[in-house]
C-alpha cells in the first residue's frame, strides 16, 4: 500500500516517467498509473504501469524496448478489464524502477478483429 512506503520509493516512479518524457519527446504518452508492480506473483516495488489504448503501430514496441523488455508479448494473457481487452503485456525496468506496459483494444472490438491477433493466440480475421 502506498501509505506504507518511503518517500524515495514513491517518488522514484515519478522521476522515471519524467526522464523518459525528457529523453523521448516524440514518443506518444500512454496513460500512467503509479502502483505496486507484481510480476509472476512477486512484488517488485512501487513502479509505473503504462496503459496504451489502441496504440499506433510501433508505439507499444518502442515502450517495451525503453523498459528493457526483449519480448513485448512476454506476459500477454488476453483478458477483459475495465480499460478494455488486454492484447499485449510485458515487464521491464527504467532507471531501476519496475515498469509494466499494457496495450488494450476496446471491449466492443471482437477478439478476432483485434489489431494483434498473434498476441491473442487467435487466427487473424
Amino acid at each position: 500500500m502506498p501509505q506504507n512506503r518511503s518517500m524515495r520509493e514513491l517518488l522514484g516512479p515519478v522521476a522515471a516517467v519524467a526522464l523518459i518524457a525528457q529523453l523521448n519527446p516524440d514518443l506518444p504518452a500512454p496513460g500512467i498509473e503509479f502502483a505496486a508492480i507484481f510480476h509472476d506473483g512477486v512484488e517488485y516495488g512501487m513502479g509505473v504501469r503504462l496503459h496504451m489504448h489502441q496504440p499506433q503501430a510501433g508505439v507499444y514496441e518502442r515502450w517495451a524496448h525503453l523498459i528493457g523488455s526483449s519480448d513485448p508479448d512476454s506476459h500477454t494473457n488476453p483478458s477483459t478489464t475495465a480499460q478494455g481487452n488486454v492484447c499485449r503485456r510485458t515487464y521491464g525496468t527504467y532507471a531501476d524502477i519496475p515498469v509494466e506496459a499494457v496495450a488494450y483494444v476496446p471491449q466492443t472490438v471482437p477478439r478476432a478483429a483485434n489489431h494483434w491477433p498473434l498476441a491473442l493466440r487467435e487466427p487473424a480475421a
